[in-house]
Formats: structure tokens, C-alpha cells, sequence
């Protein structure tokens, strides 16, 4: 049988696909070329004219503690500021954004008092899940699949499981495979604090409305 190939972010999305260590997949990391699968955060896969098929995470960006007056957010353009804006444009909330470079900068803002509120992923704690907050939001993270669904979603369970069963082993698996230096407290952080499930997507055209006037800003 040839390798079945996917694309995938090198975030979250992708690391039950890791965890799985399955033969059968081969994984890059990237956004161009041909692929049986395309693996990103759903608002990544809007910008991109992708079809969300199936939601793969729930809750991973959240705003900590709740929102404030003054919010740290990782790069403008990220899908946290992505979000953040779709959501202060419906609310009308008005917030300072303060944009960071560094991910780990944005919780040492928050703690010197320099912001008071900030978009992190779930490894850091819990606070207001963007779900709650943008109702169409069919979740974080999601796929688009072209080909070999039932062999791609199964590997998929099957890196779930291997969090939920131990999930210290299959972070470590996950940081030996991606193509950066990563924290594995971070990988258990983000898994554990995330809702993890294969749900199929009807309609997310409401998302897609919800942010598209910020996809290009």
C-alpha cells in the first residue's frame, strides 16, 4: 500500500496524528502541495479556501483570565487576532490589542500587569473558549480530506487514545517528530485541556462570514 500523505500545521492539530506513530501516514509540515489531507486551525483553512470536513479540537484558544481592556495576542494575522477581532467587531467591546512576536512573552505580560487579559492556547489555563464566544465557531482546530478518510481518521482516534491512556508517553512521542524544539508539558498541556473528537462539519459558512473581514488585514 503507498503512503497515505498529509499537510499539516505543526501545532496542535497535528499531534494525536503523532501520537498515533502510524506506518501507514506520512506527514508534512508545510501548507503547499498535493496531499490526502490538509491538517490547520479552522480559521487557517477558511483563509486558505479549504472545506472543513471534520472539527478536530475544541477549546484550545481561549482568552485568560477573561476579557479585559488591554489584550496580548501573538502576531496580527495569527488566528488568535483573527478571532480576538471577529469577536470585538460583533461584541463591540472596545480592547487594546498588544501584539507579541514571542508566545511565551504574552503570559509574562499578563502576570507583570502589563496587560490584563490575553489569548493563549489551553495549556495555559482556562479561561473563555472562543466557541463561546463566536457561536458558529465549529471548533479550534479541524481537516480537509481528499482521499483516504476512513484510514486518516482512525489514525487520528487512535493518537487520541493514546493521549487519554498516557498521556506523558505520547507527548513524547509527538516533540520526537515535529520539526521544532518543543516543550512536552506544553503537548500534555494543550491535549489534556482541549476537547479531542472527530465531529463532521454541516455549516460553517456562518464562521467563515464571522471572519472573513479579517483574514486580510
Amino acid at each position: 500500500m503507498n503512503k497515505i500523505n498529509v499537510i499539516a500545521a505543526p501545532g496542535p492539530v497535528v499531534y494525536p496524528l503523532l501520537a498515533a506513530n502510524d506506518e501507514r501516514i506520512n506527514i508534512s509540515f508545510g501548507k503547499e502541495g498535493d496531499a490526502d489531507a490538509v491538517f490547520d486551525s479552522t480559521v487557517s483553512l477558511v483563509r486558505r479556501g479549504l472545506r472543513i470536513d471534520k472539527v478536530l479540537i475544541k477549546g484550545l484558544m481561549q482568552i485568560v483570565p477573561s476579557i479585559g481592556n488591554k489584550t496580548a495576542v501573538w502576531r496580527k494575522g495569527s488566528a488568535a487576532d483573527v478571532l480576538l477581532r471577529a469577536y470585538l467587531s460583533r461584541s463591540g467591546k472596545k480592547v487594546e490589542i498588544v501584539y507579541v512576536n514571542d508566545q511565551s512573552e504574552i503570559m509574562k505580560l499578563l502576570k507583570s500587569g502589563e496587560v490584563d487579559s490575553a489569548v493563549v492556547s489551553s495549556a495555559f489555563g482556562k479561561g473563555i473558549r472562543f466557541e463561546d464566544l463566536i457561536p458558529e465557531m465549529p471548533g479550534s482546530c479541524g481537516v480537509h480530506i481528499n482521499r483516504n478518510e476512513e484510514v486518516i481518521l482512525e489514525a487520528y482516534q487512535k493518537g487520541i487514545e493514546a493521549f487519554k491512556r498516557n498521556p506523558d508517553e505520547a507527548s513524547n512521542v509527538v516533540i520526537s517528530k515535529l520539526p521544532m524544539k518543543m516543550d512536552p508539558s506544553f503537548v500534555k498541556g494543550t491535549m489534556l485541556n482541549s476537547i479531542l473528537g472527530i465531529e463532521h462539519v454541516d455549516d460553517y459558512f456562518g464562521f467563515k462570514n464571522a471572519i472573513a473581514p479579517f483574514l486580510k488585514e
